[in-house]
């Protein structure tokens, strides 16, 4: 069989952008629909070697749906993968590697400083749930992370203070985020905005959330809606392994 070079190269480069589309919506909520959507698929093939008419003509009819929201419900993920493709970012975060490991020691070190300092503080670590609605309800930064950097942003005078810092690959993404407020009954008295913003933000995704108490200058963790109180440095320094550890593992 003669070989065809532009079959090949059609695969090749077929092959490259469904893999950067799946790498891009990784840990999004457009991977969720997408399950649903093959979901609904699987049903329909069933539906149909069955000759199910009437289920036939709904499951047509809730696909239709589905195709018309995808646009409006997803209109700020496609909008920033337009922009990520303008600007190139998505092939440098393909070609790139994560180096995240190495920034938790200046995280420890600037949490220390916040918490001796009793400088309230509000540090969102994104794992695989994408944030992008959260950043954008901030400014975004983009920056190098820096005990000095989180100590200017939380300073009590400082207009960025008041939100939550995001970070993502040991970068400051952004300052002065909004975050959801768990909607649980909290019981300890202690517990002021910061915490229900980490606790929410944590039951919405599987980010984790550094809290550093402005009355107390305790440290706080939370991780699944869960919470840890009074860490010390090493501490701290092992629960952020022990996060990004099993990460990479799975």
């Amino acid at each position: 069989m003669e070989f065809d070079f532009f079959l090949f190269l059609d695969i090749l480069v077929t092959a490259v952008v469904v893999y950067s589309f799946f790498t891009f919506i990784k840990g999004t909520r457009a991977i969720q629909l997408l399950k649903g959507i093959l979901v609904l698929f699987v049903i329909s093939l069933i539906s149909k070697h069955f000759g199910f008419q009437i289920f036939n003509f709904l499951l047509e009819r809730i696909q239709t749906a589905v195709l018309i929201a995808i646009p409006v419900i997803f209109q700020p993920e496609l909008r920033r993968a337009l922009e990520q493709i303008g600007r190139g970012k998505m092939l440098k975060e393909l070609s790139g590697t994560r180096k995240f490991k190495a920034k938790i020691d200046e995280l420890v070190k600037a949490t220390m400083k916040l918490s001796a300092d009793k400088t309230g503080a509000l540090i969102v670590l994104k794992r695989t749930t994408g944030l992008d609605e959260i950043v954008d309800t901030g400014i975004e930064l983009d920056a190098k992370l820096s005990s000095e950097l989180l100590a200017t942003i939380f300073f009590p005078k400082s207009p960025l203070h008041d939100g939550a810092v995001i970070l993502d690959h040991g970068r400051i993404e952004a300052a002065n985020c909004l975050l959801p407020l768990t909607q649980r009954n909290i019981s300890d008295y202690r517990l002021g905005t910061r915490h229900r913003a980490a606790i929410g933000i944590t039951e919405e995704s599987d980010a984790v959330a550094v809290i550093v108490s402005e009355e107390t200058g305790r440290i706080s963790l939370a991780f699944d809606g869960k919470m840890q109180h009074g860490l010390d440095e090493f501490k701290l320094k092992e629960e952020l392994f022990d996060k990004f550890e099993n990460l990479e593992q799975s």
